[in-house]
């Protein structure tokens, strides 16, 4: 294919001696900015929250709240594609930010296959060039795996209801109980055929507590939206069947 002008006189450049462009044709470290996943894997299959590992290369990971050069940190995106460097991204339970400088993390995913964006992002949580992708599967394959969630879901649960933070932070949070909710959804076909029905009852009523705080305007709405949440008469046995099964006490 012929060349353009404006081609040939890149290449022309590249060759002037250095003592004339001592900065010129690629030795900017931000071109060489690298992120990536060291875990997962592509095509992992996971249940309840996704860890992650992310590591860098020509790139300083640090704290957000000021813009230096050649530096950021860590945000991962799902089912959203990379964002064009320079644009600003958005924070959700899909684009979650890791503006402390941590390198490892954990996100939440509903059931089913999902594409993951690594991308690094400056101070002022702009979009870098430097990106990475995975596609990971999240499935409950066995009672084992369920009754893990379970556990996984009372402790973010906790964890959330006794922490400090702004009424929107922690309906970031709601919504990844939610998540976990509608994978323990999903997994219901793995338990006994005679519980399943109270099980699923039980599910339903925490997702309408989660759903209740993710939806409301800020900490009285979610309290008017749980007073009017009525309960199903099988919750009661499904907490005793979820209880039994997973060798847990979920009556407190």
């Amino acid at each position: 294919m012929p060349r353009s002008p404006l081609t040939f006189r890149a290449v022309a450049l590249c060759v002037t001696p250095m003592i004339l462009l001592p900065a010129a044709c690629g030795d900017d470290e931000t071109a060489t900015a690298r992120v990536s996943f060291t875990q997962p894997a592509d095509d992992t299959t996971v249940a309840g929250g996704l860890h992650l590992e992310m590591s860098a290369e020509g790139i300083t990971i640090e704290e957000a709240g000021e813009v230096h050069e050649n530096a950021g940190h860590f945000r991962v995106i799902a089912d959203d594609g990379c964002v064009a460097p320079g644009e600003a991204v958005t924070r959700d339970a899909d684009h979650v930010h890791f503006g402390g400088g941590q390198a490892e993390g954990t996100i939440y995913l509903e059931p089913g296959s999902h594409e993951l964006c690594l991308q690094a992002g400056d101070g002022a949580h702009i979009a870098l060039d430097a990106t990475d992708t995975v596609t990971v599967t999240v499935d409950i394959t066995g009672v084992e795996q369920w009754c893990a969630v379970v556990g996984e879901l009372e402790d973010l649960f906790d964890t959330i209801d006794a922490s400090n933070d702004p009424f929107e932070i922690k309906q970031l949070g709601y919504e990844n109980v939610r998540r976990l909710f509608t994978q323990l959804s999903a997994g219901v076909p793995h338990l006994d055929a005679d519980i399943r029905e109270a099980v699923q009852a039980d599910i339903e009523f925490g997702d309408s507590i989660a759903t209740a705080f993710i939806e409301a305007a800020d900490v009285a709405a979610a309290e008017a939206a749980l007073a009017q949440i009525d309960q199903d008469p099988l919750v009661v046995e499904g907490v005793e069947a979820v209880s039994e099964t997973c060798d847990v006490d979920l009556g407190g």
